[in-house]
């Protein structure tokens, strides 16, 4: 099913129960997959298995999904694809899950279909009651993105922009140079943030019909929140009223992540700078047009 597993959830177990000629009082434990998986899959599922313990006043037992596979395989070693991002979740003979790039696992070790759920359930009767409900087993952060959001701040907010800034490449800009970049007409700061911490910027810079990116940064604890996307979008409107026709900015080609996002947000690459960084990386030239 691509949605609808919360409403579905509760009638397969009528099904289930109906089939069995047994009642919902006749359940007497309950065995679920923790993850990994998709974050809204195992919220999904891990509450239902809670909600129907609770109602019940009987045990929930939880296992990870590649120990749940492991009851059923042989191998010493199991893996799944985690989902489209080219890495495996291994689960190797010590229990611990690792996430590595798929093409550093046997191609015999990647279980397929869904864990035995006959012997999950056997699994599960022969375990001792649990102290506590089962708990979700994430590998990386819900797809769930916070609300971020976007002002325009003056010289007064410097020191906080110096430090984002420094926490996010090598050779951060100071309060004084930003405070001279603010100087020079046509320059704006977008800073962002979610609920009230700030976790990034854009500066733009626009002179006559053109305007250029002068810089993005995100702290490195916020990245992956959708913070660049959301300033680059304000930064595209900033400039539309500030009345530029084009929006240029220059990328390290080593950085694919914001080539990527450059390019979902329509812009085209226009030409090289070759060996532009002092790393020797070329700075590829992208443009956008605002008319």
């Amino acid at each position: 099913m691509e949605r609808g597993h919360a409403e579905a959830l509760a009638p397969m177990v009528q099904r289930i129960l109906a089939k069995a000629q047994r009642n919902v009082e006749d359940l007497q434990r309950i065995a679920v997959t923790t993850g990994p998986g998709s974050f809204t899959g195992v919220r999904i599922g891990l509450s239902f298995a809670r909600a129907l313990g609770l109602a019940r006043n009987i045990s929930v037992l939880g296992l990870d999904t590649l120990s749940a596979f492991r009851l059923s395989y042989t191998q010493n070693n199991l893996a799944l694809p985690s989902g489209n991002s080219g890495l495996a979740l291994v689960l190797r003979g010590g229990g611990e899950i690792e996430l590595i790039p798929m093409s550093e696992v046997d191609p015999a070790a990647f279980v397929k279909g869904t864990p035995d759920l006959k012997a999950l359930s056997i699994w599960a009767a022969k375990q001792a009651a649990p102290l506590a409900m089962p708990e979700p087993v994430y590998i990386r952060e819900a797809d769930a993105k916070p609300l971020v959001s976007v002002k325009f701040v003056d010289a007064s907010s410097s020191a906080i922009v110096s430090h984002i800034h420094h926490a996010a490449f090598d050779r951060g800009w100071s309060e004084k140079d930003i405070i001279e970049m603010l100087n020079i007409a046509g320059t704006e700061i977008a800073l962002a943030q979610i609920v009230d911490e700030a976790v990034g910027f854009a500066m733009i810079r626009s002179i006559a019909d053109q305007a250029e990116l002068l810089t993005i940064a995100t702290l490195p604890s916020h990245r992956r929140k959708n913070v660049a996307a959301t300033l680059l979008k304000h930064s595209i409107i900033k400039a539309q009223n500030l009345g530029a026709t084009s929006l240029f900015l220059e990328v390290a080609q080593s950085n694919s992540s914001a080539h990527k996002l450059y390019i979902k947000l329509g812009f085209v690459e226009t030409g090289r700078r070759k060996a532009y960084y002092s790393n020797g990386d070329d700075a590829i030239v992208m443009a956008r047009s605002l008319a």
